[in-house]
């Protein structure tokens, strides 16, 4: 029988060649009963484009929607001119908008999947509004995160990657809350979603580390240097790290050295699936270094 799961991404034409890495390596690691429902929040993306992104899943399974969200939801909560604008918010729309499921998985597009998500899905999240990945001890002291009196959690909670309870979102109305405390909050949110998830939902079910192996873990032979360690290490043993290092399901590339589709000598892995797009999503190919390098030619 097959395993209709739902995942979600967000983006715009800014990130369409990290977007399109993460969407084909998700559906080349699908296991056979797996089926991807894949769901492309955006406010920009034109019919073009989401031609040429759909063409990812021709002669496969998987489905593919676009959902259009108006900028104008999240005109009173802060964000960035850069790279932390109003899409950053629009995960969680995902349970508003997907009626039809009682839970769904939302995902960063800056990643790589290596795996199958069906153990991930299954989940029991019953009692819980989602469920992430661990970042940090929650506490005044901590290093890579801001820390807030409202979050009562052992943990602050990574939100690139969720597992989300769209029933109880729906119930419990959460959606109006967490706009609430946007509000609220507006000029304490470093942050932007990461903060606030972590101060409107209670109860966070921790997802093991192998669904967020940073790239400073993964592509390291001593990860004892990387700058996460510093906070990792007070959450997970070496043994766990390692763990996850060796069979990761997601590889995140956040933080330090940036996003792989800018660099000029991405990662192998990362670039063989960057060599097997289309020509016409390839033309983002590293367009951003791209102007940067003939600009000085």
């Amino acid at each position: 029988m097959a395993n209709v799961i739902p995942v979600v991404f967000c983006f715009d034409k800014r990130i369409i060649l990290g977007a399109s890495v993460a969407i084909k390596s998700l559906i080349d690691c699908a296991c056979q009963d797996t089926i991807y429902d894949v769901r492309i929040f955006h406010s920009d993306i034109g019919l073009d484009d989401q031609k040429n992104i759909s063409s990812l899943f021709e002669n496969s399974k998987h489905t593919v929607a676009f959902h259009y969200i108006n900028p104008k939801i999240f005109a009173n909560v802060p964000k960035s001119k850069g790279s932390w604008t109003e899409i950053v918010y629009y995960r969680f729309l995902i349970p508003s908008i997907l009626k039809e499921y009682k839970k769904a998985i939302y995902s960063d597009v800056d990643v790589l999947f290596k795996d199958d998500l069906t153990e991930l899905y299954n989940c029991n999240i019953e009692n819980y509004e989602l469920g992430a990945v661990r970042a940090e001890k929650n506490s005044p002291n901590t290093i890579g995160h801001k820390y807030f009196q409202e979050n009562k959690k052992e943990y602050v909670f990574w939100s690139g990657l969720m597992l989300l309870n769209c029933e109880k979102f729906r119930v419990e109305n959460l959606l109006e809350t967490l706009l609430e405390n946007a509000k609220i909050k507006y000029k304490e949110l470093k942050f932007f979603d990461l903060d606030l998830m972590n101060i409107t939902c209670q109860n966070i079910l921790p997802l093991d580390f192998k669904y967020c192996v940073l790239q400073s873990i993964n592509y390291r032979d001593d990860f004892n240097t990387s700058r996460e360690y510093k906070y990792l290490k007070d959450v997970y043993t070496n043994e766990e790290l390692i763990k996850a290092k060796t069979n990761p399901a997601i590889i995140h590339y956040a933080g330090s050295p940036g996003k792989p589709w800018r660099m000029k000598k991405p990662y192998e892995d990362y670039k063989k699936y960057v060599d097997e797009l289309s020509k016409e999503l390839k033309k983002y190919t590293f367009r951003d270094i791209r102007k940067k390098l003939f600009s000085k030619v």
